[in-house]
């Protein structure tokens, strides 16, 4: 990455807090803090200043210059609950709601979650990142740099393991950061049907200890 990086002639420039505001709450969250015409300055990968371009006073050496004339420039929106990776597809279960079946009828049927599960179970490491890497692009494109994702399509050991390297290796190849959340307790899985007990024994003892052990995800959560 270029050491200075020079946005200049955004036609807005969306700083969400003005210089030495505290933290937003509540209905203070509505009052954006807009620049018109603003400029951006960037060195080794942090914002060094921010104003109006007919302000900017730095020097311009080695720099690379954006033009954002026409164009708004705002902080990076984060999604805080996403299911990225995953594999193979439950279209044809919306059929199914639209005929009235509920989802606990459709996952007794063998879909819902675990019919995902068998999928993901199915794929490789790199089946799964080549499935993730449009979606990411995606939300990309669409202003997300910051995004929360879960595993939970694993329910085994390896296979939780197999998916939360995944997140990692994924969030190494940027440029979007990506947080890991262990969702091992997303559902009971079809060899524990009949032991629900026994995959909580396995989730507390074996699971959740190894995934802390690795540092492999930042959050745990639980779907009731």
């Amino acid at each position: 990455m270029t050491a200075r990086i020079i946005i200049r002639n955004a036609a807005q420039l969306v700083c969400v807090a003005t210089r030495n505001e505290h933290v937003k709450r509540g209905r203070d969250m509505n009052a954006l803090a807009i620049i018109e015409d603003g400029a951006i300055v960037i060195e080794e990968e942090r914002i060094s200043w921010v104003g109006r371009t007919a302000d900017l006073t730095t020097a311009l050496d080695h720099a690379e210059e954006v033009d954002a004339k026409g164009k708004v420039v705002l902080p990076g929106l984060i999604d805080s609950h996403t299911h990225l990776l995953f594999a193979g597809s439950r279209e044809d279960e919306f059929e199914q709601r639209l005929q009235g079946k509920s989802y606990q009828e459709i996952a007794a049927a063998g879909g819902g979650i675990n019919a995902t599960v068998q999928q993901v179970r199915r794929a490789s490491r790199e089946e799964l990142k080549t499935l993730a890497r449009p979606r990411l692009a995606r939300f990309l494109e669409c202003g997300v740099t910051t995004i929360e994702v879960k595993s939970g399509y694993g329910l085994s050991l390896a296979d939780e393991l197999k998916c939360l390297e995944v997140i990692a290796e994924l969030n190494a190849e940027g440029p979007t950061e990506l947080v890991a959340t262990f969702l091992g307790a997303h559902a009971v899985p079809p060899e524990f049907r009949a032991d629900r007990e026994g995959y909580l024994r396995l989730l507390l003892h074996e699971m959740l200890p190894e995934v802390a052990r690795r540092r492999l995800a930042e959050f745990c959560d639980v779907f009731c």
